[in-house]
């Protein structure tokens, strides 16, 4: 109820979402370690697992706040979050070149987005089962397999179906057992098998960019019905009005790549599929105030973007060689001239006494990084060991630069395993 909204700001912004947004007590870290306020103390290279809310994104979330908390009304408030909502969703079909081809519906997150996504395709072909195909879970955000199987995927309900139609899922390798990519090729008859397997409806996700950057599938099978993933933000514009002209609806988030805060998930739908909606509640629109914020900046900026990564990730590329204990594991090759064509995620394993280890026995070293200033993405699985990322966005390209490179580029060249990690591994 808008009559019950938070009363500061602060609050305001980590509303309406789910666990992942929780800090722990005033300005406390979220489960991606981002802080609720921003931070230019932090070396942030997470863009692709959350970044820390820019400080003129946060002023912009900010304006909006103090107008709408000002409102004498309920119906005011209603009406200026309904106004703000439709200015962010032009935006958005503005900035995608879809105009004439899809309107935009904002969720607290991109997980939501999934989640409606699904329930839309299930609510359109009634109660006929459904198979999901999408890459191994290693490589989509963590909610991604409940909420493509149309099931609740945080809180104290999660897992329980919100369609009437049963959702099965089938997962794809998109990467061998030493980490590396499996060939485009590989994986786009993978998908056409599972397509042929599926009971019911087969409904692929084209996710276009993963955890690690990666594309798949590359061609999905001729016919089947595609929902395209490309939450990372890591895509041309031109490319979203090409799937969504084939009548593929297409999530996007505003954080991610365009370091909007985290949680600001939205639907691009192809027109024939408008629908009526409710209006999102004030932390999606504020959080999208923010993003939409960065995204203009980036905007501005994107024509030096493809030069600026191919530098800074080959700087990046030199350290982790550098560093004896370090294994660059392979991601997104260049395949074009725009930015979105080329890799800005890096990723890495890290060896101990002649091993890699593992997602669990990374967390220790990631916090510890995150503690001294140094923000990476989350580990992910690779198989049988992990990865840290190292991932470059939106603001690195309006800056030229990231902020404190130097400090981040001396992190990687001298890391080395952190004593946790040999005791998690002890344990296991």
């Amino acid at each position: 109820m808008l009559k019950d909204f938070p009363g500061d700001i602060l609050s305001a912004l980590t509303s309406g979402g789910d666990s992942r947004l929780d800090i722990g007590g005033g300005f406390g870290l979220n489960k991606y370690l981002c802080p609720a306020l921003p931070d230019p103390g932090i070396v942030c290279a997470s863009s692709c697992t959350a970044s820390p809310i820019e400080q003129s994104s946060f002023d912009a979330a900010a304006a909006f706040f103090n107008t709408f908390s000002g409102a004498v009304s309920v119906g005011s408030r209603s009406l200026l979050l309904h106004e703000q909502a439709r200015r962010i969703e032009d935006y958005l079909v503005r900035y995608f070149m879809a105009e004439g081809l899809a309107e935009a519906i904002l969720c607290p997150s991109g997980t939501d987005a999934v989640l409606t996504a699904v329930r839309l395709r299930a609510a359109e072909r009634g109660g006929a089962p459904m198979t999901a195909i999408l890459p191994s879970a290693s490589e989509t955000g963590t909610g991604v397999p409940l909420a493509a199987a149309g099931r609740l995927f945080d809180g104290p309900r999660q897992g329980q179906p919100v369609t009437q139609a049963p959702i099965g899922t089938l997962e794809v390798a998109l990467r061998g057992p030493d980490g590396a990519p499996l060939p485009d090729d590989e994986v786009d008859a993978a998908y056409e098998s599972a397509v042929s397997a599926a009971p019911g409806r087969a409904v692929v996700y084209l996710t276009h960019g993963t955890k690690t950057g990666l594309i798949a599938p590359r061609n999905p099978p001729a016919g089947a019905e595609v929902i395209v993933d490309a939450c990372q933000g890591r895509i041309d514009p031109a490319r979203v009005a090409a799937y969504l002209r084939l009548g593929w609806p297409v999530v996007v988030t505003g954080s991610k790549f365009f370091g909007g805060p985290a949680f600001s998930g939205a639907v691009l739908l192809p027109v024939a599929r408008r629908i009526d909606r409710n209006a999102p509640g004030p932390g999606t629109v504020l959080r999208w105030i923010a993003a939409v914020e960065a995204m203009q900046r980036f905007a501005g900026a994107a024509s030096e973007a493809a030069g600026f990564l191919d530098r800074r990730v080959a700087a990046i590329g030199h350290a982790i060689m550098a560093n004896p204990l370090l294994v660059p594991i392979a991601g997104l090759s260049s395949t074009g001239p725009h930015w979105a064509e080329r890799p800005s995620i890096v990723t890495f394993g890290v060896r101990d006494a002649g091993r890699l280890l593992s997602v669990k026995e990374l967390k220790p070293i990631h916090e510890r990084l995150a503690g001294g200033g140094v923000l990476l993405g989350q580990p992910v699985s690779l198989g049988v060991f992990g990865g840290l990322r190292v991932a470059l966005g939106a603001r690195d390209v309006v800056q030229g630069t990231v902020a404190g490179v130097d400090h981040l580029l001396g992190a990687i060249r001298t890391l080395r395993p952190d004593p946790a990690a040999r005791l998690a591994a002890a344990a296991e």
